[in-house]
């Protein structure tokens, strides 16, 4: 009722200010028609695989036309980059027509998304467009990429209906929306490859893009953000470049296909391969020590691209860790019989690395995630937190090869439920500010009497992030938990400590959130804010949408698991009766996970108590603790030293040999031309 109320309440204060106009009346007339196909969507998706085929025969013809057309992948990834530029070109007429337009064509890529289901149902959705770059671009959408472009769909569409009133504060509006599409259509693109090369081109599409995002509003902090999203994404692309070359100058192949028999004989090139790789998503992943851009972005950027860049943006660069992990250095299913199958020896190597960079990422993002001030930048190590999460969960599902199903199916379950929560987090964040104009934690409080549906919102999405079960992190969170404790009881029994680190952090975030809501909407309100307006109606509806797919997924956590996840894990080289056993028809919320997430708040609580008590969360850190001033800022002077000495000794002495040959041959020209003249 509550929440009822809150919503209503902000759609009556925002037509009392702003009278419903086209924007309002097409969003909300939108907004209600996705809900009702998302509704359907999961009846449907509920049916076995031919009572789904025949209710899409009996239906309108160019139902069956569309869902059934093989070159889908390509007009879903087309529609958004020749959107963009249109979208531009309306803008300069109305502001109005052009933020329509742009909620109508994020509403038709969602469903466009959605219509590929009954093929990836059968089995996947395979298309090559040929001829380009020689090779070809090859699309394939199987259950894993369709999850990751379904939550981009659902993401990108709710936050273009909240973008239209927060941008309102922004210049360059027209460039911001036209690089937001081509931004979704690169995503979309790179989910969606069905080859490394098709992969490249799209990632690469999507981190120049993102940058005019980041960069927007061109202060001097965006662009020295922007320089390092940039360096930092020019980099990993290099890596990824470097890894493919070898790659195919070893196997002849680009393709997502189990290469682990190839690899066998390469020696030390398939672990070059492997962290070209690793490193190459890394970077767009935020995982340690390739995170330094993400903190940097995340406060300066529009909160509707924060919230793009958090929700989806660095999941894409997991993604690409998660694809090549489960594909390229797997045996075939035909290849092995068990986990300890020496053909799983690269992976398994690769999976205990990843498991310790993401506890590791883990533990320093959520750290450094209670020592922030700035609401943004806490979101943003959280961010790089969460991703150390995801990042574990992909390492396991490597390490245990044969039996990493458990690994796998709670890394793609947290990228859906962090892409969720978090955006849920930035927008909530970005009403604030607009409202207050402060970042400041410290210098806010009282705000749930201006503000209280976003409070409530916060609510909701704080308890998702921390695991409370009925929420959606639980379920993921839970997963996770799982795999951790597999790998130490199937693999080393060091992991032992990473399950116990994996606690800690749990805890942390517990205490972040609390701390968060505290000092932003509890206490006494601020004289300066007593006066300031209310919610924004259409802000309030895109947040709702958010809010109500963190509990439908936290009350039903069963339905993506068992719909998607599970066929997804059934697709890969994954053990049958292990799935079978462990996975299907899971118990989420069996007593000992909830007892468990009982004592990880009850930690946080005491985490936070001590934390204000003892000014632990404005600890003053060494700069040489710094990542930055541990391994860039050396690397960039070694670097430019080397390219001095080089110049010095080497160009510099070129150029003064080209300049004596070239006195010589001037000097001999004249000599000729004053004796033969």
């Amino acid at each position: 009722m509550k929440k009822n109320g809150g919503f209503q309440k902000g759609l009556k204060d925002s037509f009392k200010k702003h009278p419903l106009d086209y924007f309002c009346i097409n969003s909300i007339f939108v907004f209600f028609v996705t809900i009702a196909c998302v509704f359907a969507f999961v009846i449907l998706t509920r049916m076995e695989g031919s009572a789904l085929q025949r209710v899409i025969r009996i239906g309108p013809e160019f139902v069956g036309t569309i869902t059934g057309f093989k070159a889908l992948p390509l007009v879903v990834i087309m529609f958004p980059l020749i959107g963009g530029p249109l979208e531009a070109i309306l803008g300069r007429r109305s502001e109005n027509l052009r933020d329509s337009t742009v909620v109508d064509n994020t509403f038709i890529s969602f469903i466009l998304i959605l219509a590929m289901y009954p093929q990836v149902a059968r089995g996947s959705i395979h298309y090559t467009l040929g001829g380009l770059f020689g090779y070809g671009l090859t699309f394939h959408v199987d259950m894993l990429s369709f999850l990751m472009a379904a939550t981009a769909g659902i993401l990108w569409f709710l936050v273009s209906i909240y973008a239209h009133d927060y941008m309102g504060i922004e210049r360059h509006r027209n460039r911001f929306y036209l690089w937001m599409s081509v931004t979704f259509g690169g995503i979309l693109g790179t989910v969606m490859a069905g080859d490394l090369l098709t992969m490249f081109l799209f990632f690469e599409l999507m981190t120049f893009s993102s940058y005019m995002l980041v960069a927007h509003n061109q202060s001097k902090e965006s662009i020295l953000a922007g320089d390092s999203y940039i360096y930092m994404g020019v980099s990993g692309g290099l890596c990824i470049l470097l890894g493919m070359i070898l790659l195919v100058t070893h196997t002849n192949t680009l393709e997502f296909v189990p290469l682990a028999s190839a690899l066998q004989g390469l020696g030390w090139i398939k672990y070059l391969i492997t962290i070209l790789f690793v490193v190459g998503f890394g970077i767009k992943a935020g995982m340690l020590p390739l995170h330094i851009w993400l903190p940097k972005a995340h406060p300066v950027a529009p909160t509707p691209a924060s919230a793009l860049l958090s929700g989806i943006l660095i999941k894409v660069g997991a993604y690409g860790i998660l694809r090549i992990a489960t594909s390229i250095f797997v045996p075939s299913i035909e290849e092995i019989s068990s986990y300890k199958d020496p053909l799983w020896e690269v992976s398994q190597k690769l999976g205990a690395l990843i498991i310790w960079i993401g506890i590791i990422t883990m533990l320093v993002g959520v750290f450094m995630a209670l020592q922030q001030s700035n609401m943004k930048k806490m979101l943003a190590y959280h961010s790089i937190s969460q991703m150390g999460y995801i990042i574990m969960g992909i390492g396991v599902a490597a390490y245990l090869g044969y039996k990493g199903a458990m690994g796998f199916s709670g890394s793609i379950y947290h990228i859906i439920n962090h892409a969720l929560f978090k955006a849920l987090l930035f927008m909530a964040v970005g009403l604030v500010y607009m409202r207050t104009h402060e970042l400041d934690m410290y210098k806010l409080g009282g705000l749930w009497k201006k503000l209280p549906f976003t409070a409530f919102v916060t609510i909701i999405a704080a308890l998702g992030i921390t695991g409370m079960p009925g929420f959606n992190g639980f379920a993921s969170k839970s997963i996770l938990h799982h795999a951790i404790i597999e790998a130490y009881e199937y693999g080393h029994h060091s992991f032992k400590y990473a399950e116990i680190l994996f606690t800690i952090v749990s805890a942390g975030t517990v205490c972040s959130f609390i701390k968060l809501f505290s000092y932003v909407f509890l206490g006494k309100c601020p004289d300066k804010y007593k006066d300031i307006e209310g919610e924004k109606g259409m802000m309030d509806m895109a947040m709702a949408g958010l809010a109500l797919l963190i509990i439908f997924i936290g009350q039903s956590p069963g339905y993506i698991f068992n719909q998607f996840i599970i066929p997804a894990a059934r697709s890969l080289t994954y053990d049958p009766a292990f799935i079978d056993k462990y996975l299907v028809d899971m118990n989420f919320f069996n007593g000992h996970d909830m007892v468990g997430m009982v004592w990880v708040y009850l930690l946080g609580i005491a985490i936070f108590v001590l934390g204000k008590k003892y000014h632990l969360f404005h600890l003053h850190l060494p700069t040489w603790l710094s990542v930055e001033n541990m391994l860039y800022k050396p690397l960039y002077k070694g670097v430019l030293g080397i390219s001095h000495t080089v110049t010095d000794r080497y160009e510099t002495a070129i150029i003064k040999s080209d300049v004596i040959i070239y006195a010589i041959v001037l000097v001999t020209t004249l000599a000729l031309l004053v004796r033969f003249g």
